[in-house]
């Protein structure tokens, strides 16, 4: 499976970041209202998206549902559309933004919040991820060490004195 690609201006909204908006949406709809600051920071957003990735007439329509709908969508339902891990990370992050617009974290919103949290841990394979990070590590230490070795002294009492001092634990080229 070729992994996600980002969301690039110019070219159609993605499906995952189309869905990320309508759970955002969701989340707004968590305390029963959407409040007048929440609806203005959608909106934004929304002009944005058009103005930058041109939104189909079915996307804007959707969008204009979901404002309009006082009971919200299904978060789970919409979570599904999602499979890119940077869009569902950027759920969380708006999600929280939008929550807070009003000034006020609704124990409603702050549940959602916490669950989508827990449910993206829980989503993760931290034994690739360690894995992922000791590969990233050797090849900057790899890097590191092949720059290095351009660098220093090849030759000698120059090299001898280097040589020295680094098994004193001394790097003068650091």
């Amino acid at each position: 499976m070729a992994p996600p690609q980002p969301q690039v201006s110019g070219k159609p909204v993605s499906t995952s970041t189309f869905y990320m908006w309508r759970v955002i949406i969701a989340i707004a709809h968590a305390d029963g209202m959407i409040q007048e600051q929440e609806r203005a920071y959608l909106n934004r957003i929304i002009g944005n998206m058009d103005r930058v990735y041109g939104l189909t007439p079915e996307q804007k329509s959707a969008f204009a549902s979901d404002l309009a709908a006082p009971e919200g969508q299904n978060i789970a339902d919409l979570m599904r559309y999602i499979n890119d891990p940077a869009a569902r990370g950027q759920v969380i992050y708006f999600g929280g933004l939008l929550a807070r617009a009003d000034g006020v974290l609704d124990p409603r919103e702050d549940a959602i919040l916490k669950k989508l949290h827990a449910d993206q841990m829980a989503s993760l394979d931290m034994d690739q991820i360690r894995k992922d990070t000791r590969k990233a590590v050797a090849d900057e230490m790899f890097q590191h060490d092949l720059k290095m070795s351009e660098i220093r002294p090849q030759g000698g009492l120059v090299a001898v004195l280097d040589s020295l001092l680094l098994r004193m634990g001394i790097d003068v080229m650091e």
